[in-house]
């Protein structure tokens, strides 16, 4: 069990001033069966009111505008969150999960992660369980990509990624999810934060036994009490912190702090 304390701090500079936007922020820590909210607090410039809601696959999400013209636009939220791995049972919603059992949007296996997929076979099909398996493919994908920034961006996809072998925590989660359920085993994108990280992380929930098996493919393990759990979905895009439509704004420059201490 942990306690974490969290900040998360976005910074929207325009070229241009923006006459008027909509936006949908996904920064607010889940409730579920191994992390509870103890408090945040919500702060934005310029001040606007905004409304909270539940999003289609459970993520909780700010909803707003800005309705007067504006150069930059800053948005906190700080908060405490308690977290406990040990709880291992639950959170599993069977109408949900038939939607992480099949490619979709930035998870769709090309050529190479099929013929991965394939080279690697015989190997997991010697696991003993599900979680066994899940654990063997992770390990697999960490040997074969390099993290590295530079060579993906938002918009690429897992098969980009898996061609480049290199890429950011969002695509080594993107790959291992198309890995997962090429072996049939439903799984979905988790985007979070974590202790000692000073950005967003994504990680990958697996379904096995009735309970979701939450591991990071980045750094090849299970993941522990200091991580928090903001969003999931079947990609990146399903749980992505910040959308929104604007009205002018020109080039803009976006600048993320994020800041996740124990407590005790």
């Amino acid at each position: 069990m942990a306690f974490l304390n969290y900040e998360y701090k976005m910074i929207i500079n325009y070229s241009v001033p923006v006459e008027k936007c909509y936006f949908t922020i996904k920064s607010i820590p889940a409730d579920d069966f191994r992390q509870q909210n103890i408090s945040y607090e919500i702060n934005m410039t310029p001040n606007t009111s905004y409304s909270e809601s539940i999003d289609s696959f459970g993520n909780k999400q700010i909803i707003g505008s800005v309705a007067k013209p504006h150069s930059s636009y800053e948005y906190e939220i700080k908060g405490l969150v308690e977290t406990n791995i040990a709880i291992v049972t639950g959170g599993v919603n069977e109408a949900q999960v038939g939607m992480y059992k099949y490619p979709h949007g930035k998870c769709i296996p090309g050529t190479k992660i099929k013929e991965f997929a394939e080279s690697i076979k015989e190997d997991i099909i010697k696991c003993q369980s599900d979680k066994d398996k899940c654990i063997q493919i992770m390990k697999h994908l960490y040997d074969k990509m390099k993290y590295e920034k530079g060579y993906t961006d938002i918009e690429t996809s897992a098969e980009e990624a898996f061609t480049y072998e290199k890429g950011v925590c969002q695509d080594f989660a993107h790959v291992f999810i198309c890995l997962l359920r090429l072996f049939g085993i439903p799984a979905r994108y988790v985007c979070g934060l974590i202790v000692g990280e000073g950005e967003s992380h994504a990680w990958v929930e697996a379904v096995v036994d009735g309970k979701y098996v939450a591991l990071d493919p980045t750094h090849n393990i299970e993941i522990t009490d200091e991580y928090i759990k903001l969003g999931v979905g079947r990609d990146a895009i399903d749980c992505a912190i910040n959308r929104g439509v604007m009205w002018g704004g020109g080039l803009q420059t976006q600048e993320i702090k994020v800041k996740v201490e124990k407590t005790y």
